[in-house]
């Protein structure tokens, strides 16, 4: 994680906790790790983020394996977080 920005390893910490929480709470692997559009995302987990700031760091993690996701425009559909990721974390 050394090549990320202190924004960029918070934010996919914070997927990765909601990741744990939502899987603690029950839901399946799948569901716990889809986490919507980068707008949804951005309103509902990270609403004191600039949303073009968000947008950024997430494509970054999307360049670096942390995060999959489709980039179309100006937002990120389906995303969610990659085996980099849990391997990083666990």
């Amino acid at each position: 994680m050394n090549e990320l920005t202190k924004e960029q390893k918070y934010t996919i910490a914070k997927f990765y906790k909601l990741y744990i929480e939502r899987s603690n709470n029950g839901e399946t692997e799948t569901v716990a790790n889809f986490f919507g559009d980068a707008k949804d995302a951005r309103e509902n987990y990270f609403c004191d983020r600039d949303y073009q700031d968000f947008l950024t760091n997430c494509q970054i993690l999307i360049q670096n394996k942390y995060l999959t996701g489709e980039v179309l425009d100006d937002n990120i559909y389906n995303i969610s977080i990659l085996n980099k990721t849990f391997i990083e974390f666990e």
